[in-house]
C-alpha cells in the first residue's frame, strides 16, 4: 500500500478528535450569516396635461357611477370623466413574503398647466349614485365632469412575516398651474332666457355599510384636483 494512502484514514481521524476536543472545551466555530433578504415593488407613474384650448358652446357633460362596486372585496379604483383633458389612474404596489426587508413604494405625479377653456351655456355634472356599498377593503373612486381634471387613486401594501423592517410609501404630485378657464352665459329665443354655466357634483346613497378604507371625490367644473392615497405597513 502507498504512504499517502495509509495517511488518509489517520488525518480522518485526528480531524475528528480535534472537533470533539473543540466542543468539549465549548468553543463553537463561527457559523457564517445569510445575507439580508428584500422584497419590493414599486409604481413610478407620471402624467402631463398642458398647451390645450377648448371651447365648449352649449355642451353637457355627465359623468356618474351608478349601481356600482357592490360587495367589492380587495382593491377596487375606478375614474370615471366627462369632457376634455381630464387626467385618471390607479396606481397599486403590494408585497408580502418572509423577507428581511420588504418595500412597496409608489411615485406618482400629474402636471397640468397653460390650457384654456371657454364655457358658454356649459352644464357639467358628476355624481356616484347607490355605489360601493357592502363593500371590505380599499375602495376609491374619482369622478370628474367638465375640462382639465386629475384624480389619482394609489395604494401601497406592505406585509411581512417576523421581518426586520421595511416600508409602504407613497409620494404624490399634483400640479395645475397657468390655466384660463372663462365661463359665459348664453341667450336663446331672441335674447328672452339666458342659460348659465351649471356645475353639479354630488354623492347619494353610496359607501354606505363599507369595512376598511373608502375613498371619493368627485368634481364638476374645470381643474379640479381629486387624491386618495393608501400606505399600509403590516409585519
Amino acid at each position: 500500500m502507498k504512504t499517502t494512502m495509509a495517511l488518509k484514514p489517520l488525518a480522518f481521524a485526528l480531524a475528528a478528535l480535534m472537533a470533539v476536543a473543540a466542543q468539549a472545551n465549548g468553543y463553537n466555530p463561527p457559523k457564517p450569516q445569510p445575507e439580508p433578504t428584500s422584497s419590493t415593488a414599486t409604481v413610478n407613474d407620471g402624467q402631463s396635461n398642458h398647451g390645450n384650448a377648448v371651447i365648449n358652446d352649449k355642451t353637457e357633460n355627465n359623468a356618474s357611477v351608478n349601481q356600482s362596486f357592490k360587495n367589492y372585496s380587495g382593491v377596487a379604483g375606478s375614474n370615471t370623466a366627462a369632457g376634455d383633458n381630464n387626467q385618471g389612474k390607479n396606481d397599486v404596489a403590494i408585497t408580502a413574503g418572509d423577507a428581511d426587508f420588504v418595500f412597496a413604494t409608489v411615485n406618482s405625479g400629474q402636471d397640468n398647466r397653460g390650457n384654456f377653456v371657454l364655457n358658454s351655456a356649459t352644464e357639467n355634472n358628476g355624481s356616484v349614485n347607490n355605489s360601493f356599498n357592502n363593500g371590505s377593503g380599499i375602495g376609491q373612486s374619482n369622478v370628474a365632469a367638465g375640462t382639465s381634471n386629475q384624480g389619482s387613486n394609489s395604494v401601497a401594501i406592505n406585509s411581512g412575516d417576523d421581518g426586520k423592517g421595511g416600508a409602504a410609501t407613497i409620494n404624490a404630485k399634483q400640479e395645475v398651474t397657468g390655466n384660463l378657464t372663462l365661463n359665459l352665459s348664453a341667450t336663446t329665443g331672441h335674447g328672452w332666457k339666458t342659460t348659465p354655466v351649471t356645475n353639479n357634483a354630488s354623492v347619494n346613497s353610496s359607501f354606505n355599510n363599507a369595512t376598511g378604507i373608502v375613498g371619493s371625490n368627485v368634481a364638476a367644473g374645470s381643474g379640479n384636483q381629486g387624491q386618495n392615497n393608501v400606505a399600509i405597513t403590516r409585519f
